[in-house]
This record gives structure tokens, C-alpha cells and sequence, in this order.
């Protein structure tokens, strides 16, 4: 290998290397945008039931505003069942709109929206 070879092979290298620095250093850059942003989404949607299930109580039909409320643990839930008459007082609900026709007692989950109206899918 003569010194002009070696001097290519080296040069080849150090691209390499620099090219790889600029792909690490732009991927971080990238990484702590993201990071920003799903921090703010979490606290925009922290209070939000995106995501959880929830109990529908009132019909939810094609077109017409229903309500859900929220589901808590099996422990809530059974505390709740034998305190029917003081729960329904304190419970609170959202309203909630549906692609189909979801009756009432039924589980659903929320895909979307917020506490002003959510998107609901039967279980």
C-alpha cells in the first residue's frame, strides 16, 4: 500500500466519522424536541380520560351527545355499586358521542377528545 493509498483510505474515514457526528448530533437534536413536545402533551391531557375506560349512562346513539363516567379500580367500582344512591349524586360525567349505538351500563374506551366531549368504542 503506497502513502497515497493510505491517505485515501484515511480521508474515506474521516468522512465517514464526520458524517456519522452530524447524524448523532442531529438525532439528538430531534430526540429533545419530541421529548419536548410529548411532556406538553401530557400535561395538556394529564386530567384527561384519552385512553382509559369508562361506563356509559346514558345511550349513546349515532349523531346524539351521551354520558360516560370515568371506571376505577374493581375496588372503587364495588364500593361504588353499594353506595348507589350517595354515588350518583357525587358522580361525575362527560359527555360523549359514539360511531355506533352503545347502550347504557356498557364498558367503553375513550379515543379521543375532552372534558368538553370524548370519542368513545364499546370494548
Amino acid at each position: 500500500m503506497t502513502a497515497a493509498e493510505a491517505g485515501k483510505y484515511l480521508l474515506y474515514l474521516f468522512e465517514i466519522l464526520v458524517g456519522l457526528s452530524v447524524l448523532a448530533l442531529g438525532l439528538s437534536i430531534a430526540r429533545r424536541f419530541l421529548e419536548k413536545k410529548v411532556r406538553r402533551s401530557m400535561e395538556r391531557h394529564m386530567d384527561s380520560l384519552v385512553g382509559k375506560r369508562a361506563m356509559v349512562i346514558s345511550d349513546l346513539r349515532v349523531g346524539q351527545v351521551g354520558a360516560i363516567r370515568p371506571l376505577g379500580s374493581p375496588e372503587e367500582e364495588k364500593d361504588r355499586a353499594a353506595k348507589k344512591e350517595e354515588a350518583r349524586d357525587k358522580r361525575e360525567s362527560f359527555p360523549a358521542v359514539a360511531d355506533e349505538l352503545i347502550s347504557r351500563g356498557r364498558v367503553v374506551r375513550v379515543t379521543g377528545g375532552d372534558a368538553n366531549g370524548y370519542l368513545v368504542r364499546p370494548l
